[in-house]
């Protein structure tokens, strides 16, 4: 387990809080580096509906593959370009762990949100807002629909 940067790497949107563990293998089959692998990784996200900080568990699959050779490079293929002779896998597990974070990260799958009208957090306490509010598209149908009631209770 390594504690990595990921700033350093240019992902300073991971906030990683825990060591990274990686298990797996680089083969090397000329030209390439083949790295393939299992990580885990816990990340500290924001909720997408109530805005809160929490922190999650990611299990991620690793299958990259590199190079040094100039000869062997090339736009169309999926091959990271390295020099020298020593490979620091730490860009492509970043990658793979970006690549896994939910566009909307919830703190919980039931996640309640924040209100619209006053912000109270919904998963703490309930607002005093009035909610009857209408989309303007549906106005008449209120206006409908309580005019039916009204036919009825007569």
């Amino acid at each position: 387990m390594e504690t990595i940067d990921a700033a350093g790497y240019g992902y300073g949107e991971l906030v990683l809080t825990a060591p990274v563990e990686f298990r797996g293998t680089i083969e090397h089959a000329m030209p390439y580096f083949h790295l393939n692998g299992e990580m885990t990784a816990e990340l500290e996200l924001v909720c997408a509906r109530c805005l809160t900080s929490f922190r999650q568990s990611f299990t991620v699959s690793v299958d990259e593959a590199f190079t040094n050779r100039e000869e062997a490079r090339s736009e169309d293929d999926e091959v990271s370009f390295f020099t020298g002779d020593e490979l620091d896998i730490t860009p492509a597990l970043l990658k793979a762990l970006f690549l896994e974070i939910p566009m909307h990260p919830l703190c919980q799958s039931d996640c309640r949100g924040l209100c619209p009208g006053c912000g109270t957090d919904l998963n703490k306490s309930d607002c005093v807002c009035k909610h009857d509010d209408v989309d303007w598209r549906l106005e008449k149908l209120k206006t409908l629909f309580t005019a039916m009631n009204d036919d009825e209770e007569v």
